[in-house]
């Protein structure tokens, strides 16, 4: 166990939060680094790792939600588009980074090229102009030179345009070190496990366990905000209030191949010809990730399957868009599936077509709860939390204004012009961090070394994030630190790891390991027997 996080455990006998925040992915994040930096006492839990559900495992994109503009959620989109602005240009832009998306055009496709420049030019109003450059319409020729690898028979050309991808984990650690220099308490493996009661003084207790030993603690709180996102029903439940979200739940599932194998040159969005819903092929460094199906799904939340029909349906999808890639099982590095929680709509309504708005409750005096959304718009869901919680709870209190549109810690600086490339690539991941990281390697040369020659880490990275992100357990460091599922996949790192940590004295992370989030090509081989 981390020293801080120990010490907050020991210190829950006396200490009295403002605000409990149950749920440690976007969300959650957003909220405590909200309510802490406007002056609020903050302790933040989860049942799992810091972003160890949905936020590590989305589509990487930070996107107005073009898709949405045929169904009419204008509103949705005016506020992703603006929020993307936002984190490119202001709070996070080590870590969001404009990408180009091509869109082609077949005689068979369902939206024709036209249609598809119409909705690009509302996207480009709505977005009021601040995406990373215009949107193009491409003639066949033109496509062919941006994508060179995609099927030319029948091609009737294609749209480009911008939005923008993110690596989604390194976002939630990010928030939650900003909340962390506001005097917020974050721990992970901690869950709510019983209704809380409320003393004389109508505080708050709640009953949480620590996951990691069993340990019951209580937590004392004026106010309590649940943002488990796909868990936010489970939530309500646990706190004893009988409103629900009525939650539709969809499962997106995501393969991991090698770009020499699917050789995009950037994101190339995709037309299924037998639904007409849209998937992507998101290059990332040496690798390509292809996503997502959208299923609705009722099963246990904590074992979401990967299933051969979802698998099926991706490279069904992708083929005859690539045909000399011809990619099958054998070529999948990894698979990763995430839940999205979607708001309750009229039955028939299609996975596809389910708003991905959000929405707030207030059962109770004192409690609040926020799910749906998106990644893009975490930010402005925290900040309609948080006020309305301190319109109901702590109007009397002489608080500070929201100050979310305010740097992450990695943006604070800017890279340097002259930076070195490992310093140049360890930003995208960490922004001006970097520095320290690089340090370490300047300080003790066996740092500076890669943990795997496929693999764009190195040692120092693995100290810094055991020393400084809430590492518990292997997979917090192998999957929502590093991000190994999708940088370095086909590289074998946890038995080097788990040497390193042995060598450093910190087995008790090696006790620690679970491998279900991430499956290997064996794995999806025998999904398709």
């Amino acid at each position: 166990m981390s020293r801080r996080r120990a010490e907050i455990l020991a210190g829950l006998p006396a200490a009295t939060y403002d605000v409990l925040i149950v749920g440690g992915g976007i969300t959650g994040a957003g909220v405590v680094r909200d309510a802490a930096s406007r002056g609020l006492r903050c302790l933040l839990i989860d049942k799992g790792d810091f972003a160890s559900g949905t936020s590590s495992k989305s589509g990487k994109l930070i996107h107005g939600g073009l898709r949405y503009l045929k169904y009419r959620q204008w509103r949705l989109v005016w506020e992703a588009c603006r929020e993307r602005w936002l984190l490119q240009t202001k709070i996070a832009p080590h870590l969001v980074r404009p990408i180009r998306f091509v869109i082609p055009c077949y005689r068979t496709s369902r939206t024709p090229r036209w249609m598809l420049s119409l909705g690009l030019l509302a996207y480009e109003l709505l977005s009021l102009g601040r995406n990373a450059g215009h949107f193009r319409v491409l003639s066949k020729r033109k496509l062919a030179e941006l994508e060179p690898a995609l099927e030319r028979r029948d091609c009737r050309g294609g749209v480009a345009y911008f939005d923008c991808a993110c690596l989604d984990f390194r976002l939630v650690i990010e928030t939650l070190k900003s909340a962390e220099e506001h005097a917020a308490d974050l721990v992970n493996y901690v869950e709510l496990c019983a209704p809380p009661a409320a003393d004389a003084e109508g505080i708050f207790v709640s009953p949480v366990r620590d996951v990691l030993s069993g340990v019951i603690y209580r937590v004392h709180s004026r106010s309590i905000v649940n943002a488990a996102g796909p868990w936010a029903d489970v939530v309500q439940s646990r706190l004893g209030v009988a409103k629900t979200f009525g939650l539709k739940l969809a499962i997106g599932v995501h393969l991991v191949v090698a770009r020499e194998r699917l050789p995009v040159q950037g994101t190339v969005t995709l037309e299924i010809p037998a639904d007409g819903r849209m998937i992507y092929a998101v290059p990332w460094e040496r690798r390509v990730l292809i996503g997502t199906t959208d299923t609705f799904y009722s099963g246990d939340l904590d074992s979401l399957p990967v299933g051969a029909d979802a698998v099926e349906y991706l490279l069904a999808g992708v083929n005859p868009y690539f045909p000399d890639s011809r990619l099958t099982t054998g070529d999948i590095l990894a698979t990763f599936v995430g839940a999205r929680p979607l708001l309750e709509s009229e039955d028939g309504v299609s996975e596809d077509a389910v708003s991905r708005d959000d929405r707030l409750l207030n059962p109770a005096p004192g409690i609040w709860a926020i799910t749906g959304g998106k990644l893009t718009t975490y930010r402005a869901m925290a900040k309609r939390v948080v006020d309305g919680l301190i319109r109901e709870r702590f109007a009397d209190h002489s608080l500070r204004p929201c100050a979310t549109l305010e740097p992450l810690p990695g943006a604070r600086e800017t890279l340097p012009t002259d930076a070195s490339p490992r310093l140049k690539e360890l930003w995208g991941r960490y922004g001006s961090r970097a520095h320290s990281i690089e340090q370490r390697m300047i300080d003790s040369p066996d740092l500076a070394g890669a943990i795997d020659p496929r693999a764009p880490f190195v040692w120092a990275e693995v100290e810094h994030c055991v020393e400084h992100e809430s590492v518990e357990r292997l997979d917090d460091l192998l999957d929502r630190r590093l991000g190994a599922f999708l940088l370095a996949p086909d590289c074998d790192l946890g038995p080097k790891i788990t040497s390193w940590l042995a060598a450093h004295n910190r087995a008790e992370l090696i006790s620690h390991v679970r491998t279900d989030a991430l499956r290997t090509t064996d794995t999806v081989k025998e999904l398709m027997r």
